[in-house]
């Protein structure tokens, strides 16, 4: 049987986790704090190699995550959807702030997914009953 590797996420607890289409061994985690009630987020892009899981990189926001998509254009690009009703684009390769920021909704963005085919657009959902759909019209 395969050994089982552990992350522990101290202050934030976890709502999405998704493996990178590029690299099997990089994955992402959408957090919040205070189980998503209230509070901060923060994005975690991890490493797995033989020392276990290692961060790589971290990206705090001033409201929950509760989703997250990997690029499927840019193997070092994700976005996420927060508390907030935004979607944030982060690039892995820039250190603090998002790359872009999608005020798409008026109540919290609760997932988010890139599309397979037409690979700049997105969709989000939202509790304010909405889906939106980013990028270039059909």
């Amino acid at each position: 049987m395969a050994s089982m590797l552990e992350f522990r996420t101290p202050g934030f607890n976890p709502y999405a986790v998704k493996y990178s289409p590029y690299y099997d061994s990089r994955i992402a985690v959408a957090s919040a704090a205070n189980y998503g009630i209230v509070g901060n987020g923060r994005l975690f892009c991890l490493g797995l190699g033989p020392q276990g899981v290692q961060i790589e990189k971290t990206f705090d926001t001033n409201d929950a995550q509760y989703d997250l998509a990997w690029s499927e254009i840019n193997e070092n690009q994700l976005l996420a959807a927060c508390g907030d009703g935004s979607i944030k684009l982060y690039d892995i390769n820039v250190n603090e702030f998002p790359i872009m920021n999608f005020h798409e909704h008026k109540r919290e963005a609760y997932s988010v997914a890139w599309s397979p085919i037409t690979k700049d657009t997105f969709a989000s959902s939202s509790w304010d009953g909405t889906i939106k759909i980013v990028g270039k019209p059909p």
